[in-house]
């Protein structure tokens, strides 16, 4: 491992899209979870414009939600038509995110950003 720090290059945030949700997981829940989130990582690593994911677990701090995903998009188009394959993938397959997540006592805060200029 090295023992440089994490750096990311502002210039190329420029332009993408990012898919970030948070999850509060209950731990008999946590299996099931991570076997929806590797489904879903799985099926959209395929679609255009998709350059990353990752998966982040709390270890410490007060905040409700114990794991973040960030997807990362080459830019709107992409992570638009992303939406709407996910979408469609979910109606193939009969799966219902608010229902399972329900089910399963999974609290969820999803949402769609970009890294402007002006706040780095």
């Amino acid at each position: 491992m090295s023992n440089e720090p994490l750096r990311i290059d502002r210039d190329a945030l420029n332009g993408l899209e990012f898919r970030i949700d948070a999850f509060s997981v209950p731990v008999g829940s946590r299996d099931k979870f991570e076997a929806l989130m590797r489904r879903n990582v799985a099926f959209i690593e395929r679609l255009p414009g998709f350059l990353h994911h990752a998966a982040f677990e709390k270890t410490q701090g007060t905040t409700l939600y114990d794991i973040v995903t960030i997807a990362v998009w080459s830019g709107p188009e992409a992570i638009a038509t992303a939406r709407e394959r996910v979408r469609a993938y979910y109606q193939t397959i009969g799966f219902d995110m608010a229902t399972e997540f329900a089910s399963l006592g999974i609290v969820a805060s999803l949402g769609y950003y970009r890294a402007p200029a002006e706040l780095q």
